[in-house]
């Protein structure tokens, strides 16, 4: 079978490998979509750790990975897996790590621990988001109740957009989504944004008036974090992995800063399932432009000049 594999900085190609066999507790599943996670495909390809960890990333990448947002199909279970079928349409919950080969490829072995069924009403593309929004659920859990409050989104990329159509499902007030793309900021207001905001222009004194009182740092960068910051009288939850450095000082002092979720837990999986069953969760939206294995490199670039939100790549 064919996989992506990242040489080197810069240098990727498609790899013949075997097709994965399976252990008794696991599937093999043909993928249908693969979507990116921007920040990990992006950092992988430009040779810097997401986490800025000394002698990382180590080169060459296994093949797959940084896959680990994936739909497909059950072609063969093992033999004692009773909950699913060949056949059943699924959805992965989490990445199988970065020393092991991930889900840019054409089968993939999967515990059944670490797989759901795609619900019916949503497309291969939506559910092949379930990582991204299971990582994600925790932290909205950090925030206290959010119902009847104003609250706030920094960075409206896919894992913001995703945020601001939770909050709203939770019963939040407002919504306020703050970025410096208009039309990432329209994308969110066709998402459920109550508002938005463009904190790159003089758009963002409407906060210096009527602060926000909860907020979700989706960002990964000082601006968006330091907007969070200045502008929040609640609660905070750091999303992103931050980068650079922001300004703490005595008025921030009280504020309570939540930068650090639980793993994920079965509640995070229902409660993603339960969004997407009764029409509150738009997935698919994130997946703006759709490519074969063979146009990766191309898809990165186009990452890194802000012209897609998250991309499908498909095995062919």
């Amino acid at each position: 079978m064919k996989a992506i594999q990242i040489l080197a900085p810069g240098q990727t190609t498609l790899v013949d490998v075997p097709v994965p066999e399976i252990a008794e507790n696991e599937v093999l599943v043909k993928v249908v979509c693969c979507v990116t996670c921007p920040q990990w495909d992006i950092t992988l390809y430009k040779g810097v750790d997401i986490f800025d960890r000394p002698g990382y990333p180590h080169y060459p990448i296994p093949w797959g990975y940084p896959g680990h947002e994936m739909s497909g199909d059950v072609t063969a279970v093992g033999a004692k897996v009773t909950d699913f079928q060949v056949g059943d349409a699924v959805v992965t919950l989490v990445g199988a790590g970065e020393e092991v080969p991930g889900f840019y490829c054409e089968y993939i072995n999967r515990p059944v621990t670490e797989l759901a069924k795609k619900p019916e009403n949503i497309s291969y593309e939506a559910g092949a988001n379930m990582e991204m929004a299971r990582f994600l659920s925790p932290y909205i859990r950090l925030l206290s109740d959010v119902k009847g409050l104003r609250t706030g989104v920094t960075g409206v990329g896919p894992a913001g957009l995703i945020a601001v159509q939770m909050l709203k499902a939770l019963g939040a007030s407002e919504v306020i989504a703050i970025d410096v793309l208009p039309e990432r900021l329209a994308l969110a207001k066709q998402l459920g944004a109550t508002g938005t905001i463009n904190s790159a222009t003089d758009e963002i004194e409407i906060l210096k008036e009527k602060p926000l009182q909860s907020c979700v740092d989706c960002s990964g960068v000082p601006a968006g974090l330091q907007t969070a910051l200045d502008y929040t009288e609640g609660e905070i939850a750091i999303f992103a992995v931050p980068h650079g450095e922001v300004k703490f000082g005595i008025r921030h002092w009280q504020k309570n800063i939540l930068s650090r979720a639980g793993a994920q837990m079965p509640v995070d999986t229902e409660f993603v399932l339960d969004l997407w069953r009764r029409g509150l969760l738009n997935t698919e939206a994130l997946v703006t432009t759709k490519l074969p294995f063979e146009r990766y490199a191309e898809g990165i670039e186009m990452l890194m000049a802000r012209q897609a939100i998250k991309i499908g790549f498909y095995p062919g």
